[in-house]
Order: C-alpha cells, then sequence, then structure tokens
C-alpha cells in the first residue's frame, strides 16, 4: 500500500491536470480538477436542471486524504462577466463608442437597442457608435444588448461625460453557486476520491470520484 500510495503521488507531481469525475453521472457531470505544479484544484459540477456549482482553491494531500481549501471563487467569474463605463470631464465627446466582447464565443460583435433603434457594430472591430444626441431630453437612458441568450439593461449617467462602454461576458446565461471559504475532505486512494456526500446515489452510499485516463 505505502509504494501504491508513492507511485500516486509521483503521478500527481508529474501531470498538469488531473481529472476526477463522479462514477454513474449520466445525466451530469460533477468533477474535481487537480493542477499540482501550482497546487491548486477546480470543483465543476453541471446538474441535470442546468444550474452549475463552481469553487475553486488550493488543496494538500495529507496520508490518504485529499483537503481542499475554497477561496473567493465568485470573483474570478464576477470580472469575466462586467459592463464598464468610461468617463472623461475634459475630453467630452459627441458620440458614445460601445465594446462587446464574448469571451465564451471570442467574439466582438453585438448590438445595442434604445427606444426601438437598433446600433450595430463594425466589421473591423465591432464596436458600435452612438450619436449622444438620441439621449437628449432622457434622464439616465437605459439601453439594451443581447448577449449568451439573455438580455442585459444598461442604465447610463452623466452621458456628456460618458465616453466608452465596454461590456464584457464570459458566462452570463448560466446561473452559478458558488462555493466559497471553506474546507471540505475526500478521501485519497490511488486514483480514486470518495465523498461523505450522498447527492446522487441509493443506499446512502458515498460518492465516488474516478481518474480520467
Amino acid at each position: 500500500m505505502l509504494v501504491i500510495f508513492v507511485l500516486t503521488i509521483l503521478k500527481l507531481s508529474a501531470q498538469d491536470t488531473l481529472v476526477f469525475s463522479q462514477e454513474n453521472s449520466s445525466l451530469f457531470s460533477n468533477k474535481y480538477f487537480l493542477y499540482p505544479k501550482s497546487k491548486t484544484f477546480e470543483h465543476k459540477f453541471k446538474t441535470d436542471d442546468g444550474q452549475i456549482w463552481y469553487g475553486k482553491g488550493t488543496y494538500e494531500i495529507n496520508k490518504k486524504k485529499l483537503i481542499l481549501s475554497f477561496g473567493d471563487s465568485e470573483k474570478d467569474i464576477k470580472n469575466e462577466n462586467r459592463v464598464t463605463k468610461v468617463y472623461d470631464r475634459i475630453n467630452k465627446t459627441d458620440t458614445l463608442l460601445v465594446e462587446i466582447f464574448d469571451k465564451k464565443l471570442n467574439s466582438s460583435s453585438g448590438h445595442i437597442k434604445f427606444k426601438e433603434k437598433y446600433f450595430y457594430g463594425d466589421f473591423e472591430n465591432g464596436t458600435i457608435k452612438i450619436p449622444k444626441s438620441i439621449f437628449e431630453n432622457t434622464e439616465n437612458p437605459v439601453v439594451e444588448t443581447f448577449i449568451q441568450g439573455s438580455l442585459v439593461n444598461i442604465e447610463l449617467t452623466k452621458i456628456a461625460e460618458l465616453n466608452v462602454l465596454k461590456i464584457t461576458a464570459f458566462d452570463i446565461y448560466s446561473y452559478y453557486h458558488f462555493e466559497s471559504n471553506f474546507e471540505r475532505v475526500l478521501t485519497f486512494n490511488n486514483d480514486e476520491l470518495k465523498s461523505d456526500d450522498f447527492y446522487n446515489t441509493t443506499n446512502k452510499r458515498k460518492v465516488k470520484f474516478i481518474i480520467e485516463k
């Protein structure tokens, strides 16, 4: 048993990524991704009804235990989905530039809608140019865009000073449950992980994760 354990540790250190998948998971996907070089991990659990549980952090192996320390799992994904407004009080412009970038599709195309009027980006870089004159007599106008299957409403303030509107999306269509700031311990044995959780199993059997070859 000691030899097997040592060989497994060597395997963990040699590979870039180790993926452990929950067995008998045809209707859902529950996986742990271990990154031995950085001693970090990700947990991705996609349920059969479209929900996503996501966690990340650091790990250590102590004897036959895999100790997962979940950090701020929400931070990075929130940073990917954001709306940024660039203001300039001195260099005011008559045109509002809108930049839309879909990181999931690696695409910069999109449109903006305001009061039944549509504005589309140019063919070169996808930048949308909107004359600020259309916002006259409208205090804090709301524009719409449609990205990744979702309608996004954006309120604009201080139109005279607003020069650029940046919309960045990574995965805004999925609904995330974030696992953050706690510790989870799994039983570690050769190419398997076992959890004390019983979700999606019968007879209260411990959940088993098998390494992907």
